[in-house]
């Protein structure tokens, strides 16, 4: 009754009124939030559905109210679901039976199919097996043929030289050898086919002399091949042949004088192209292991098989009819030649002999097998070397793997061995000799045996598994019937629970249960159902717009209100200044984006500070400590909460601005805090909500409202507790006298925890916080302190600059190392290409060559640092340049600290650069030089003037004199280990030095006819698409940005701006009083600045915008960029005005 009595007679206390206040200058904001239970988290516990303010009387039916959290509703549902484990139990051991047997059953299925499956790639490997088998005595059968055909044509050559009697048939040499030896050889498969005449000791003069004198049939046959067969000889020049037989001994060739019987090569195929080089007159015999095969040709009278040898030496001579061939193992077949009257050989004159590589026999028997088979040879004879040669078909040929292979590597499966024309196979007797023949095996790998798997395990076991499944699912949905509407009324109770849970404190939501659980006296059915029904209405279950309930409301009529009074609490108001301005250019979604992720981080705050989230407005988080529970430190909590909700939402603004643009950047906290009595309760209807109410609401509001961007502004009754807590160094009075609404002018206080102190711009200046949960980083701090004070400590810029290029510079040796780059050895050659490298002279480049590793390839996390004393030449070489800056109002190392800056945060913005290390640092450092010894005046000024800058350079004077100051500083001997880190080849630094030129140079922007030609390299690039070069577009990149850098402030907001707008201003106001400007910049100002703007700044911000990489940071400065033209345009000679 107390509630309802405050009510009717103070309506100005009222928190509708009190939201009034607080969103009277926020109306915009209103309406871009429609509904706050939008932007507030699913997960939050707090209420916060409705968009209108504090106990607004009417809520929109379509807003939607917040749910509670999954944990939240799970644990109310197992409340409701404890009658039900025994039944749960028993339709789990139903399932785990039906689960058993479908294992059981599919697996016994898979392993039956998997053996089938062997079966069949298995009696597939052994018919493939047979095949290569009949295939290799076919092709050794074939060359036995060719063989035999060779020596009956020889013999009938013989024969029909009956002149050759005399000389036991060793003077004879067969017409047209090519044609017989090419014939015999393709059909044979063979390498080398030769003649050997049997030439003894008493008729080897007579027969060299006769070679010599017939050797003509090698060029017969060399132009018989050139004219009929149309071979690619080339010279027909074959030199002439060794004048004596000559043999083997001892790894020499020698002359073979002192044998009996010699069997020099005579007439061979391929015909030799050049006779001094080939076997021609060399003497078989005079190697062992052909003498031994010899002697057994003799003895047999048949053809004899080597074991397989070493024969590159007899096969390696012509060039002209086979490709060189990788060295296979081979063999020899040994033909007799029958003709001769000599009672010693047996009527034998001579021998063919021919020379067979297995790779050949292979490449044709396994040319339609599939992939993946391995084929083995090997002699069984005692006197063969024991070794096995592997060869594997492959998808395109056959490949020779080598000897005595490791099968485990090729992950062979399967094995089959043969003995070459066994007992049944057809063949000539010598072929089948058992204890020297030749053993074939074949082996089949996985990949042989993927091809002939089917797979019909997976699919028979995943049938098994279906009809299963089938089964089980006739019994899951007989079950789902049986207990739907069981489950219906659990869920709805648990529903129930966790929504009262999450809505409303502890102790509210335990009075509103046991008020749902107390029957009425009247209608036990009717209060259930009212409890019921507004539920659903919370929750949104009814698909039609919720009805008022009768009886819920009469029920709650009768009811005891839900509400009390908290004295000790300190509440909290946080609006997100700028807001307006900025969601109005962003689309719905980065509103949201922006909203939920800060709000989200506030929630977990308070969850760890035991403050309760009330709701939120609009961008407005209103939260309380101090109840449901008492809190006896309610005021130091909630200091400390808003606190770090400030330092969180810099933290995450930080982020955010790559995603949402720059102007994010802009954004912060605006606090308000106040600690009085409150009266909080439950207002009853068709959607209760927790409400606070009282002046203590009203005066937080007002608190909030007067404060200011990143501050937090508290009341004079807070800042009491305060002192009396111990704290007072936390607060300092605000000089000025605030007004506030309906209580007039009232002391309030700035919250400061411990030593830190906040700017106007709510910028952090010190951190000694040991309260924060997140702290910023220093390399951060100090950026964010630097900045506000004009980099005004000489220490803290050289820090700052030195550990900036630091990190830029550990990235250029990393990406030196990744890539492998090697490095001069003749340091002396780069000292002088040192020495003759052009900076202020030289002409920026049409292109430059880009590496391809880019920034974005390499580690951002590696912990590379660089050594110490390349560490102390950095900081001395920014120190040097930070002293030779003029102090010039506008162009000084100040204003090259916040090009530098500006770049950092474009580089940043983009998640992969597109630019290699070394071209970043080089970018990077062309920031900080660019302006070194400024003269303070224009080029144009120089060049009127006839300064002397302008006598040593043609055009961009000041420009040009940076880099040679520059240069020269950087050359200085002590700065040797720092040169040598930054380049380490003469390339490197012909990269270096172009990049540096093509920066500075392009600061030079006043120059209207240099900027044009600019553009246009940019928009041909453009018009040139995908075909463009990409080093070309790079090129322009590099000027773009240094370009936008220089000129950042033009497109950053209004008020930095207007800072370094007045620097200009005054530099050049100097320069005309010291009669070095040819007019008053008060004359030309206002006008001159918009010019600026649209004739460099949009230009150089659209170019910007139109790089892929920085898009959206480039479509934000030109917006700002934009916003200040148009401001200047309004406000702009009242600025002049206070110049």
């Amino acid at each position: 009754m107390i509630l309802i009595c405050i009510c009717k007679t103070k309506p100005s206390r009222t928190s509708f009124q009190v939201t009034q206040t607080t969103r009277e200058n926020k109306t915009n904001e209103n309406i871009i939030m429609a509904n706050s239970s939008a932007i507030t988290p699913i997960t939050s516990i707090s209420m916060a559905e409705e968009s209108k303010p504090f106990g607004d009387e009417e809520m929109s039916a379509d807003t939607p109210p917040p749910m509670p959290s999954r944990g939240k509703i799970e644990h109310a549902a197992s409340l409701g679901n404890k009658d039900t484990k025994l039944i749960n139990r028993s339709k789990c051991v139903v399932y785990l039976v039906l689960f058993l047997s479908a294992a059981i059953v599919s697996v016994s299925t898979f392993f039956f199919m998997e053996e089938e499956d062997a079966r069949w790639y298995t009696d597939e490997f052994e018919e493939r097996s047979e095949e290569v088998l009949k295939g290799v005595e076919a092709s050794l059968l074939h060359s036995v043929e060719s063989s035999g055909n060779m020596g009956g044509s020889w013999t009938l050559q013989t024969t029909n030289q009956e002149e050759n009697h005399a000389t036991h048939g060793a003077n004879v040499t067969y017409t047209n050898f090519a044609v017989l030896g090419s014939a015999l050889a393709n059909s044979g498969i063979a390498q080398m086919m030769a003649v050997s005449p049997i030439v003894t000791a008493a008729n080897q003069t007579q027969w060299e002399a006769y070679a010599v004198e017939n050797q003509r049939w090698i060029l017969s046959d060399l132009l018989l091949l050139t004219n009929a067969f149309g071979y690619n000889i080339g010279s027909l020049n074959p030199g002439e042949i060794p004048e004596h037989i000559y043999g083997y001994d001892g790894g020499e060739d020698t002359t073979a004088a002192t044998a009996e019987i010699h069997l020099p090569i005579w007439q061979m195929y391929p015909t030799p192209q050049n006779a001094s080089r080939s076997p021609i007159m060399f003497d078989l015999l005079s190697i062992d292991w052909f003498a031994n095969l010899w002697n057994e040709t003799i003895y047999t009278r048949s053809p004899v098989i080597s074991t397989i040898q070493d024969l590159d030496f007899l096969v390696d001579y012509a060039d002209y009819e086979r490709e060189q061939q990788v060295s296979s193992p081979k063999f020899v077949l040994v033909e007799p030649i029958a003709g001769g009257y000599d009672e010693v050989t047996g009527g034998i004159v001579a021998a063919a002999t021919t020379v067979v590589s297995w790779a050949d026999y292979f490449s044709v028997v396994l040319e339609d097998q599939p992939s993946g088979i391995i084929v083995g040879i090997h002699h069984n004879c005692t006197k063969s070397n024991g070794l096995t040669y592997s060869f594997k078909k492959t998808k395109d040929s056959v490949v020779y793997l080598g000897e005595n292979i490791n099968l485990a590597s090729f992950n062979v499966a399967l094995t089959k061995s043969y003995n070459l024309f066994g007992e049944d196979a057809p063949g000539p007797s010598f072929l089948k000799d058992d204890s020297c023949g030749f053993i074939l095996t074949v082996h089949a790998t996985n990949e042989f045996i993927e091809q002939w798997q089917r797979d019909d395990s997976y699919f028979s076991a995943l049938s098994v598994v279906g009809i299963f499944g089938f089964t089980a699912l006739v019994f899951f949905t007989y079950d789902y019937y049986v207990q739907r509407r069981n489950r219906t009324v659990t869920n709805t109770a648990a529903r129930s629970t966790a929504i009262v849970s999450s809505l409303f404190p502890k102790n509210v939501a335990a009075q509103m249960m046991e008020e749902a659980k107390q029957p009425s006296t009247a209608n036990r059915g009717n209060r259930t159902s009212a409890m019921s029904d507004a539920v659903q209405q919370l929750v949104g279950t009814s698909s039609s717009t919720p009805q008022p309930n009768a009886s819920a409301l009469k029920a709650s009529k009768k009811a005891a209100p839900i509400a009390d009074l908290f004295e000790q609490t300190t509440i909290m108001f946080a609006d997100i200044a700028g807001f307006t301005k900025w969601s109005s250019t962003h689309e719905p979604s980065h509103v949201f984006t922006l909203l939920e992720t800060i709000f989200n981080a506030f929630d977990k705050i308070a969850d760890k500070r035991r403050v309760f989230k009330v709701e939120t407005v609009g961008d407005c988080y209103v939260a309380v400590c101090g109840l449901p529970d008492p809190c006896p430190d309610h005021a130091v909590v909630m200091a400390r909460f808003a606190w770090e909700c400030m330092r969180a939402m810099r933290k995450l603004k930080n982020k955010l601005e790559k995603k949402l643009g720059p102007d994010t950047r802009e954004l912060d906290m605006r606090f308000g805090l106040h600690s009085g009595p409150v009266t909080g309760g439950v207002i009853r209807g068709e959607r209760p909500r927790f409400q606070l109410f009282g002046d203590s609401m009203n005066k937080t509001s007002r608190i909030e409202s007067s404060g200011q961007k990143g501050k937090v502004h508290i009341s004079e009754e807070m800042a009491n507790i305060l002192k009396a807590s111990g704290k007072e160094h936390w607060i300092s009075k605000r000089e000025d006298v605030v007004n506030l609404k309906g209580l007039g002018e009232v002391p309030t206080y700035w919250l400061g925890l411990q030593n830190e102190r906040h700017s106007a711009t709510g910028s952090v200046t010190s951190h000694t916080s040991t309260d924060s949960s997140e702290p910023s980083s220093d390399d951060e701090l100090a950026l964010i302190k630097n900045q506000i004070n004009d980099w005004k400590n000489p220490s803290e810029l050289t820090s700052w600059h030195s550990q900036f290029l630091a990190k830029l510079l550990v990235r250029v040796v990393q990406a030196r190392q990744a890539k492998g780059s090697q490095i001069d050895a003749n340091d002396e050659g780069l000292q002088i290409a040192e020495k003759s490298a052009v900076f202020g002279h030289a002409n920026p480049s049409e292109t430059i060559q880009f590496e391809t590793t880019t920034s974005g390839d390499l580690d951002s996390e590696a912990a590379s640092k660089l050594d110490k004393a390349t560490m102390d030449q950095l900081k001395d070489f920014v120190q040097q340049i930070s002293d030779a800056y003029n102090p010039h109002p506008f162009h000084n190392v100040q204003h090259a600290s916040h090009v530098v800056t500006s770049l950092k945060k474009l580089l940043e913005w983009t998640q992969d650069s597109p630019l290699d290390p070394l071209t970043e640092f080089a970018l990077v450092l062309s920031a900080f030089v660019h302006d070194v010894d400024h003269p303070g005046v224009s080029n144009e000024q120089l060049i009127a003037e006839n300064d002397a800058l302008a006598k040593i350079y043609k055009s961009s004077p000041a420009e040009r004199n940076s880099l040679d100051v520059f240069w020269n500083i950087f050359c200085q001997e002590s700065f040797l280990e720092l040169r040598r880190t930054v380049y380490q080849t003469t390339d490197e630094l012909e990269h270096f030095r172009q990049v540096m030129v093509q920066s500075i140079l392009a600061t030079d922007i006043v120059d209207k006819s240099l900027q044009q030609d600019r553009i246009q390299r940019w928009e041909n690039s453009l018009k040139e698409g995908a075909n463009a070069a990409s080093d070309q577009r790079t090129t322009c990149m590099v000027e773009q940005l240094i370009q936008v850098c220089d000129i950042a402030h033009t497109m950053q907001h209004w008020g930095l701006y207007q800072k370094w707008n007045r620097k200009l201003y005054d530099e050049m106001s100097v320069a005309f009083e010291n009669g070095r400007g040819r007019k008053n910049p008060r004359e030309f100002w206002y006008k001159g600045e918009q010019a600026f703007y649209n004739d460099i700044v949009i230009p150089v911000a659209t170019l910007l915008s139109q790089q892929k990489a920085f898009h959206k940071a480039g479509r934000g400065m030109l917006q700002n960029a934009e916003e200040n033209l148009q401001e200047w345009r309004d406000s702009g000679k009242e600025v002049l005005s206070s110049l």
